[in-house]
């Protein structure tokens, strides 16, 4: 019984990785099908100030924060792969968001245990919801799937 328990935990850890690095290997071009648009200034100014965000990251943590109209947010992250021990699988840390003039949404995290993490990303909407990119000009730009929710 151990042996099936322990086969399916180990499938079910597989398939999550799989869905993971396929998650982190879209690219514009993969968007194609569900019209991405890009966001305005304008619009991310109205979506952005007090939206709650989420992501997955590739390494499977779970981020979530919440945009404050000053331009901070605390994200509290967890990640429930088995690599992780029980002391290293929530944190909390402090960070700052803005909307850059060419209509980039530019987040800034200090991590307490990770170096600092600082970027800019152009916004699409498709029918499947958000996704954050460096360029949307450039069809094989990776893509990052991003919740917003209003």
């Amino acid at each position: 019984m151990k042996k099936i328990a322990l086969i399916g935990s180990l499938s079910f850890c597989l398939l999550a990785t799989g869905a993971h690095a396929q998650d982190a290997g879209l690219t514009v071009r993969d968007l194609d099908a569900q019209n991405p648009k890009r966001l305005t200034l304008a619009e991310l100014q109205q979506l952005l100030p007090g939206a709650k965000m989420s992501r997955l990251t590739a390494a499977g943590w779970q981020h979530y924060w919440t945009n404050e109209p000053g331009g901070s947010f605390v994200v509290s992250a967890s990640n429930m792969n088995p690599g992780i021990s029980r002391s290293q699988a929530a944190s909390t840390a402090q960070g700052k968001w803005h909307i850059a003039d060419d209509g980039r949404y530019c987040v800034l995290i200090e991590w307490k245990r990770n170096p600092t993490e600082e970027w800019c990303r152009y916004i699409l909407q498709t029918s499947d919801g958000y996704y954050a990119t460096k360029s949307d000009q450039t069809k094989a730009e990776k893509v990052y799937k991003l919740d917003i929710k209003k």
